[in-house]
């Protein structure tokens, strides 16, 4: 897969699981730019990622993928308070699985996937990570 068909896939992807919130993708400092009053969370964000392509096959790509699902935690509600925004950002991790998997298993190998609680980080958020490999299966 491309950089074009991968950011594509989890864009249409994160927007099927997440109608109401947000996806933003880049560094850390692009979706702070992109956050702001009007900003709709949950926020699902696609940070940069690397891809290794097969030297005779080039259409055949692995690429190493670190999301984050976040929602606001201004740090003065108490912690059944956070836990509930990180729980629900572990749920909206597994719709995300699901559907990713759901409807693209025929020609993307998916690996190593590791999820990671987060607790108020950058610019007031609490949630969860999410990293995966992707392995195309099929030509881009």
């Amino acid at each position: 897969m491309t950089f074009q068909q991968t950011l594509d896939m989890i864009r249409d992807t994160a927007k099927a699981v997440n109608p109401t919130g947000s996806f933003v993708h880049g560094r850390n400092s692009d979706a702070a730019n992109a956050a702001g009053e009007d900003t709709d969370y949950p926020r699902i964000h696609l940070y940069p990622f690397t891809q290794d392509i097969d030297p005779i096959e080039t259409h055949k790509r692995k690429s190493d993928l670190m999301l984050s699902f976040v929602s606001l935690d201004s740090g003065d509600q108490d912690d059944d308070e956070r836990e509930t925004i990180i729980a629900d950002a572990g749920n909206l991790v597994d719709s995300f699985l699901d559907r990713l998997v759901e409807d693209y298993d025929s020609s993307v190998q998916f690996d190593s996937i590791r999820t990671e609680p987060q607790y108020q980080v950058l610019e007031g958020v609490s949630g969860y990570t999410l990293s995966l490999k992707i392995s195309s299966l099929v030509s881009c």
